[in-house]
């Protein structure tokens, strides 16, 4: 294939547009065209003395003077699992059909509630209430404290019999404290509440989304407690997919939180480490956010 300049002017990726009639005098490039055929004659000469492919050459060693910011990595990036910290594909496979489960029995427990036409429900703060979920979900915020229990191992209450329609709540016993507005007896001020599947029901999807937003942004702030993996997990399990941006934002930037912690631990035996990869985990393979995904034999 002749790949020169003569096989470059005869192709067809040039096709004329218009006929632009020649003239055997010459253009004078200092007159204003005075026609559409001028310009486009002008257009022409103008463009014959281009260089088909034009190379910038600049020379930057005298601009690296001026460079006052350097970054070499993007402290917000998602970071790999040090050697040995990474669960096993067995294991994060488990941790997804558990996961899928618990959705699948909160869907059946409020299908249940609109069968038996149960309406009571706990009132819970208003989406935009940041102190009064502050209050629900800790009573007040506190330094970071360590794990003591596996959230994988949490059932947020979703307990089933052997008859699956037989579904037994904490928050359906006969001290129904849950089921009353907030106060100083329902939602302790010192202590918070568990995320109840009665509370989580009365949750619409905005309010999830808003409460998952504010538990990043504390775990950011105060860094990661075992209640608050309790919290995590319940509301990875109310919320809806497929996933809108703003759901699958917030995810993303709590594996990401959740990897920085992790590559910052300095033992496999840190009660931490488990519920970290466990939500890494779940975002990344139930969620499908592969590319946060760890990558394991």
């Amino acid at each position: 294939m002749d790949t020169g300049e003569e096989s470059f002017e005869d192709d067809n990726l040039g096709i004329q547009a218009f006929h632009v009639e020649s003239d055997e005098d010459d253009l004078d490039l200092d007159i204003p065209p005075t026609t559409g055929n001028e310009y486009l004659r002008r257009v022409r000469m103008e463009a014959s003395g281009c260089p088909k492919i034009v190379v910038a050459d600049l020379d930057v060693k005298s601009l690296n003077k001026k460079q006052t910011v350097h970054v070499k990595e993007w402290i917000g990036d998602h970071q790999p699992a040090p050697r040995g910290f990474a669960p096993s594909l067995q294991w994060q496979n488990m941790q997804v059909a558990n996961f899928a489960e618990q959705r699948q029995n909160l869907a059946r427990y409020k299908a249940k509630r609109k069968t038996l036409k149960v309406t009571k429900l706990p009132t819970v703060p208003h989406a935009n209430d940041v102190e009064a979920w502050c209050r629900l979900c800790f009573g007040r915020l506190r330094p970071p404290a360590r794990l003591g229990q596996d959230p994988s191992k949490i059932k947020s209450d979703l307990n089933t019999s052997e008859n699956e329609t037989d579904i037994k709540m904490d928050s359906d016993r006969e001290t129904t404290d849950a089921d009353r507005p907030e106060s100083s007896t329902t939602f302790p001020s010192h202590e918070g509440i568990l995320p109840l599947v009665s509370v989580m029901v009365a949750m619409d999807q905005p309010t999830v989304l808003k409460v998952l937003e504010y538990h990043l942004n504390w775990f950011e702030a105060t860094g990661f407690t075992e209640r608050q993996g309790y919290w995590f997990y319940a509301l990875l399990v109310s919320l809806d997919k497929p996933l809108i941006p703003d759901a699958c934002s917030l995810l993303r930037g709590l594996a990401r939180a959740c990897s920085r912690l992790r590559a910052s631990l300095e033992s496999i035996d840190d009660p931490r480490l488990t519920p970290l990869n466990l939500f890494i985990c779940l975002i990344s393979r139930y969620f499908d956010q592969s590319d946060l995904m760890d990558r394991v034999t």
